[in-house]
Protein backbone atom coordinates (compact mmCIF):
# COMPACT_ATOMS: atom_id res chain seq x y z
CA UNK A 1 0.00 0.00 0.00
CA UNK A 2 1.30 2.97 -1.05
CA UNK A 3 1.87 5.92 1.96
CA UNK A 4 -0.46 8.37 -0.20
CA UNK A 5 -3.45 5.65 -0.21
CA UNK A 6 -2.92 4.90 3.76
CA UNK A 7 -2.46 8.81 4.62
CA UNK A 8 -5.80 9.12 2.42
CA UNK A 9 -7.46 6.41 4.51
CA UNK A 10 -5.95 7.24 8.12
CA UNK A 11 -7.50 10.90 7.04
CA UNK A 12 -11.33 8.85 6.33
CA UNK A 13 -11.23 7.19 9.73
CA UNK A 14 -10.87 10.60 11.41
CA UNK A 15 -13.91 12.00 9.40
CA UNK A 16 -15.52 8.47 9.90
CA UNK A 17 -14.85 9.28 13.95
CA UNK A 18 -16.11 13.16 13.57
CA UNK A 19 -19.10 12.26 12.28
CA UNK A 20 -19.82 9.50 14.94
CA UNK A 21 -18.41 12.04 17.26
CA UNK A 22 -21.21 14.69 16.80
CA UNK A 23 -24.14 12.24 16.75
CA UNK A 24 -22.98 11.25 20.53
CA UNK A 25 -22.72 15.16 21.29
CA UNK A 26 -26.36 15.37 20.07
CA UNK A 27 -29.94 15.05 22.82
CA UNK A 28 -31.68 13.26 20.29
CA UNK A 29 -28.96 10.79 19.12
CA UNK A 30 -31.38 8.25 17.12
CA UNK A 31 -32.24 11.16 14.90
CA UNK A 32 -28.82 12.74 14.45
CA UNK A 33 -27.71 9.87 13.10
CA UNK A 34 -30.70 9.59 10.84
CA UNK A 35 -29.89 12.66 9.51
CA UNK A 36 -25.75 12.58 8.87
CA UNK A 37 -27.23 9.66 7.01
CA UNK A 38 -29.76 12.36 4.55
CA UNK A 39 -27.51 15.07 4.87
CA UNK A 40 -24.22 12.58 3.56
CA UNK A 41 -26.61 12.05 0.27
CA UNK A 42 -26.89 16.07 -0.49
CA UNK A 43 -23.39 16.23 -1.04
CA UNK A 44 -23.39 12.99 -3.59
CA UNK A 45 -26.08 15.02 -5.76
CA UNK A 46 -23.68 17.22 -7.57
CA UNK A 47 -21.33 14.19 -8.37
CA UNK A 48 -24.23 12.30 -10.02
CA UNK A 49 -25.04 15.82 -12.11
CA UNK A 50 -21.80 16.18 -13.12
CA UNK A 51 -20.88 12.80 -13.98
CA UNK A 52 -21.86 9.57 -15.81
CA UNK A 53 -24.27 6.62 -14.08
CA UNK A 54 -22.25 3.99 -12.46
CA UNK A 55 -21.73 1.06 -15.04
CA UNK A 56 -25.05 -1.49 -14.75
CA UNK A 57 -23.16 -4.11 -13.27
CA UNK A 58 -22.98 -1.92 -9.99
CA UNK A 59 -26.73 -1.36 -9.56
CA UNK A 60 -27.24 -4.68 -7.53
CA UNK A 61 -24.08 -3.49 -5.07
CA UNK A 62 -26.11 -0.19 -4.67
CA UNK A 63 -29.50 -1.07 -4.40
CA UNK A 64 -28.24 -3.80 -1.36
CA UNK A 65 -25.99 -1.54 0.45
CA UNK A 66 -28.81 1.33 0.03
CA UNK A 67 -30.92 -1.01 2.50
CA UNK A 68 -27.85 -2.65 4.67
CA UNK A 69 -27.24 1.36 5.48
CA UNK A 70 -30.37 2.01 6.74
CA UNK A 71 -29.94 -0.79 9.27
CA UNK A 72 -26.84 0.74 9.98
CA UNK A 73 -27.97 4.68 10.92
CA UNK A 74 -30.87 3.14 13.34
CA UNK A 75 -28.47 0.84 15.03
CA UNK A 76 -25.49 3.71 15.40
CA UNK A 77 -28.47 5.82 17.10
CA UNK A 78 -29.60 3.19 19.05
CA UNK A 79 -26.64 2.04 20.64
CA UNK A 80 -25.65 5.93 21.29
CA UNK A 81 -28.41 6.43 23.35
CA UNK A 82 -27.20 4.37 25.96
CA UNK A 83 -23.46 3.68 25.99
CA UNK A 84 -20.29 5.74 25.77
CA UNK A 85 -18.60 6.92 22.69
CA UNK A 86 -15.48 5.14 23.93
CA UNK A 87 -17.64 2.13 24.17
CA UNK A 88 -20.38 1.50 21.42
CA UNK A 89 -17.98 2.64 18.95
CA UNK A 90 -15.04 0.45 19.62
CA UNK A 91 -16.89 -2.60 19.98
CA UNK A 92 -18.75 -1.88 16.95
CA UNK A 93 -16.20 -1.79 14.77
CA UNK A 94 -13.87 -4.15 16.54
CA UNK A 95 -14.29 -7.34 15.11
CA UNK A 96 -15.19 -6.12 11.51
CA UNK A 97 -11.57 -5.61 10.17
CA UNK A 98 -10.45 -9.31 10.43
CA UNK A 99 -13.64 -10.52 9.75
CA UNK A 100 -14.00 -8.37 6.79
CA UNK A 101 -10.84 -9.76 5.19
CA UNK A 102 -11.56 -13.56 5.62
CA UNK A 103 -14.96 -12.68 3.79
CA UNK A 104 -13.24 -11.00 0.71
CA UNK A 105 -10.98 -13.80 1.19
CA UNK A 106 -13.35 -16.74 1.08
CA UNK A 107 -16.00 -15.03 -0.99
CA UNK A 108 -14.16 -13.42 -3.81
CA UNK A 109 -10.64 -14.91 -3.34
CA UNK A 110 -9.05 -11.65 -2.30
CA UNK A 111 -6.05 -12.28 -0.33
CA UNK A 112 -3.16 -9.67 0.73
CA UNK A 113 0.68 -10.65 0.98
CA UNK A 114 1.26 -12.43 4.14
CA UNK A 115 2.51 -9.08 5.75
CA UNK A 116 -0.65 -7.68 5.21
CA UNK A 117 -2.27 -10.26 7.34
CA UNK A 118 -0.12 -9.55 9.78
CA UNK A 119 -0.83 -6.08 9.66
CA UNK A 120 -4.45 -6.75 9.67
CA UNK A 121 -4.12 -9.01 12.94
CA UNK A 122 -2.36 -6.69 14.53
CA UNK A 123 -4.44 -3.67 14.36
CA UNK A 124 -7.46 -5.69 14.73
CA UNK A 125 -5.99 -6.98 18.14
CA UNK A 126 -5.74 -3.26 18.78
CA UNK A 127 -9.09 -2.64 18.14
CA UNK A 128 -10.41 -5.77 19.84
CA UNK A 129 -8.24 -4.58 23.08
CA UNK A 130 -10.15 -0.90 23.13
CA UNK A 131 -13.12 -2.93 22.98
CA UNK A 132 -11.91 -5.15 25.97
CA UNK A 133 -10.93 -1.84 27.73
CA UNK A 134 -14.66 -0.61 27.11
CA UNK A 135 -16.00 -3.71 28.31
CA UNK A 136 -14.07 -3.74 31.84
CA UNK A 137 -15.20 -0.18 32.16
CA UNK A 138 -18.74 -0.82 31.97
CA UNK A 139 -21.08 1.25 30.26
CA UNK A 140 -22.93 -1.29 27.87
CA UNK A 141 -26.40 -2.07 28.61
CA UNK A 142 -27.83 -5.46 27.47
CA UNK A 143 -30.12 -3.42 24.44
CA UNK A 144 -26.36 -1.78 23.57
CA UNK A 145 -24.70 -4.73 23.19
CA UNK A 146 -26.96 -6.58 21.07
CA UNK A 147 -27.14 -2.62 18.54
CA UNK A 148 -23.20 -3.39 18.68
CA UNK A 149 -22.78 -6.46 18.18
CA UNK A 150 -25.46 -6.59 15.28
CA UNK A 151 -24.08 -3.70 13.56
CA UNK A 152 -20.45 -5.42 13.57
CA UNK A 153 -21.55 -7.81 11.31
CA UNK A 154 -23.61 -4.73 9.27
CA UNK A 155 -20.25 -3.14 8.42
CA UNK A 156 -18.85 -6.35 7.20
CA UNK A 157 -21.72 -6.69 5.24
CA UNK A 158 -21.54 -3.31 3.34
CA UNK A 159 -17.67 -2.76 3.31
CA UNK A 160 -17.80 -6.22 1.22
CA UNK A 161 -20.92 -4.88 -1.10
CA UNK A 162 -19.88 -1.84 -1.68
CA UNK A 163 -16.02 -2.60 -2.59
CA UNK A 164 -17.27 -4.95 -4.75
CA UNK A 165 -19.47 -2.08 -6.51
CA UNK A 166 -16.85 0.25 -6.18
CA UNK A 167 -14.80 -1.38 -8.67
CA UNK A 168 -18.11 -2.64 -10.78
CA UNK A 169 -18.75 0.92 -10.85
CA UNK A 170 -16.06 2.21 -12.94
CA UNK A 171 -15.40 5.45 -10.97
CA UNK A 172 -15.50 5.33 -7.13
CA UNK A 173 -16.71 8.60 -6.53
CA UNK A 174 -19.82 8.48 -8.84
CA UNK A 175 -20.54 5.17 -6.60
CA UNK A 176 -20.08 7.12 -3.54
CA UNK A 177 -22.46 9.84 -4.88
CA UNK A 178 -25.47 7.58 -6.04
CA UNK A 179 -24.87 5.57 -2.48
CA UNK A 180 -25.20 7.79 -0.20
CA UNK A 181 -28.22 9.42 -2.25
CA UNK A 182 -29.66 6.43 -2.43
CA UNK A 183 -29.26 5.89 1.61
CA UNK A 184 -30.62 9.17 2.18
CA UNK A 185 -33.63 8.67 0.50
CA UNK A 186 -34.07 5.57 2.43
CA UNK A 187 -33.26 6.74 5.50
CA UNK A 188 -35.00 9.64 5.08
CA UNK A 189 -38.86 7.75 4.25
CA UNK A 190 -38.34 5.21 6.82
CA UNK A 191 -37.42 8.08 9.64
CA UNK A 192 -40.36 10.14 8.99
CA UNK A 193 -42.78 7.01 8.54
CA UNK A 194 -41.64 6.32 11.67
CA UNK A 195 -41.76 9.81 13.82
CA UNK A 196 -43.77 11.91 11.44
CA UNK A 197 -43.76 15.51 12.13
CA UNK A 198 -41.65 14.91 15.17
CA UNK A 199 -38.81 14.24 12.69
CA UNK A 200 -39.21 17.41 11.86
CA UNK A 201 -39.27 19.47 14.65
CA UNK A 202 -36.74 17.45 15.93
CA UNK A 203 -34.37 18.28 12.65
CA UNK A 204 -34.51 22.01 13.17
CA UNK A 205 -32.42 21.56 16.22
CA UNK A 206 -29.57 19.69 15.15
CA UNK A 207 -29.77 20.40 11.60
CA UNK A 208 -26.88 22.08 11.40
CA UNK A 209 -24.65 19.65 13.10
CA UNK A 210 -26.03 16.79 10.76
CA UNK A 211 -25.23 18.54 7.91
CA UNK A 212 -21.33 18.62 9.28
CA UNK A 213 -21.45 15.22 10.10
CA UNK A 214 -23.06 14.23 6.54
CA UNK A 215 -19.98 15.93 5.28
CA UNK A 216 -17.70 14.02 6.83
CA UNK A 217 -19.72 11.37 5.97
CA UNK A 218 -19.91 11.67 2.46
CA UNK A 219 -16.12 12.81 2.58
CA UNK A 220 -14.57 9.51 4.73
CA UNK A 221 -16.72 6.96 2.77
CA UNK A 222 -15.76 8.27 -1.08
CA UNK A 223 -12.17 8.08 0.19
CA UNK A 224 -12.70 4.71 1.42
CA UNK A 225 -14.20 3.68 -1.51
CA UNK A 226 -11.30 4.97 -3.94
CA UNK A 227 -8.83 3.46 -1.99
CA UNK A 228 -10.81 -0.40 -2.20
CA UNK A 229 -10.49 0.00 -5.86
CA UNK A 230 -6.39 0.41 -5.45
CA UNK A 231 -5.61 -1.88 -2.20
CA UNK A 232 -7.33 -5.16 -1.06
CA UNK A 233 -10.66 -4.89 0.94
CA UNK A 234 -9.63 -6.00 3.78
CA UNK A 235 -6.33 -3.94 4.43
CA UNK A 236 -8.17 -0.69 3.64
CA UNK A 237 -10.96 -2.19 6.26
CA UNK A 238 -8.80 -2.81 9.05
CA UNK A 239 -6.77 0.53 7.99
CA UNK A 240 -9.92 2.22 8.32
CA UNK A 241 -11.44 0.96 11.16
CA UNK A 242 -8.21 2.82 13.33
CA UNK A 243 -11.28 5.56 13.24
CA UNK A 244 -11.33 3.95 16.54
CA UNK A 245 -8.09 5.72 18.03
CA UNK A 246 -9.51 9.03 16.99
CA UNK A 247 -12.66 8.24 18.49
CA UNK A 248 -11.15 7.44 21.76
CA UNK A 249 -9.26 10.73 21.75
CA UNK A 250 -12.12 12.60 20.94
CA UNK A 251 -13.95 10.71 23.95
CA UNK A 252 -11.18 11.13 25.76
CA UNK A 253 -11.08 15.01 25.15
CA UNK A 254 -14.68 15.95 24.74
CA UNK A 255 -16.61 13.51 27.07
CA UNK A 256 -14.27 13.37 29.67
CA UNK A 257 -13.79 9.78 29.14
CA UNK A 258 -10.51 8.16 30.62
CA UNK A 259 -7.78 7.20 29.16
CA UNK A 260 -5.94 3.93 31.32
CA UNK A 261 -3.58 1.78 31.06
CA UNK A 262 -5.27 -0.78 28.07
CA UNK A 263 -5.96 2.47 25.71
CA UNK A 264 -2.41 2.66 25.45
CA UNK A 265 -1.21 -0.89 24.65
CA UNK A 266 -4.18 -0.32 21.83
CA UNK A 267 -2.57 2.43 20.63
CA UNK A 268 0.81 0.80 20.55
CA UNK A 269 -1.17 -2.26 18.49
CA UNK A 270 -2.83 -0.25 15.86
CA UNK A 271 0.25 2.18 15.35
CA UNK A 272 2.12 -1.23 15.01
CA UNK A 273 -0.04 -1.96 11.98
CA UNK A 274 -0.04 0.75 10.54
CA UNK A 275 3.57 0.52 10.42
CA UNK A 276 3.67 -3.32 8.85
CA UNK A 277 1.76 -2.44 6.35
CA UNK A 278 4.25 0.50 5.15
CA UNK A 279 6.70 -2.50 4.56
CA UNK A 280 7.96 -2.97 1.44
CA UNK A 281 6.76 -6.74 1.24
CA UNK A 282 3.32 -5.45 2.61
CA UNK A 283 3.08 -3.06 -0.76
Amino acid sequence: MSAFVLSAILLAAVFHASWNAIVKAQPNRSVASEMVGVFGGLFGLPVMIALPLPAPEAWPFLAASALIHVGYFTLVGFAYRSADLGVAYPLTRGSAPLLTALAAFLLIGESPHWSGWLAILIIAGGILTLSLDALLRGGLNRHAAFAVMTNALVIVAYTLVDGIGSRKAGDSLVYAAWLTTMTACSVGCISYAMRGRKLLEETKKIWLPSLIGGALLFSSYSIALWAMTRAPIGLVAALRETSVLFAMLMGTYFFREKFGKTRSLAVIFIVAGIIVLELPSAN
